[in-house]
């Protein structure tokens, strides 16, 4: 079962990136955060999704099972929260305009 406590969209959106790069290091490159700041949050995630998530293979880390389940869900969620906040932010434009 997932542990839902310590999530924050944050660690969503590392996640993300994390499934897209298959590197910590160039992860953490993409999300402008240091190697070590995204190695704590994996394992974070790791301890949230109860699952080691990525694993070291021969090409980078490789991921398990279940990060690749979750790997759509994932995007899916991200990209509809920011349409959502695109969609708010514009209401909030119109809205300050009159």
């Amino acid at each position: 079962m997932i542990n839902l406590q310590g999530l924050d969209l944050n660690l969503l959106r590392t996640l993300n990136v994390l499934l897209s790069e298959n590197n910590v290091t160039r992860a953490a490159q993409r999300l402008n955060l240091s190697q070590p700041s995204v190695s704590v949050q994996l394992a974070r995630l790791r301890e949230i999704f109860a699952d080691p998530l990525l694993l070291p293979g021969p090409r980078g880390m490789q991921p398990t099972a279940r990060a690749d389940e979750l790997r759509g869900p994932l995007r899916d969620a991200l990209l509809a929260l920011t349409r959502h906040r695109l969609y708010a932010q514009r209401e909030n434009n119109r809205d300050n305009r009159r």
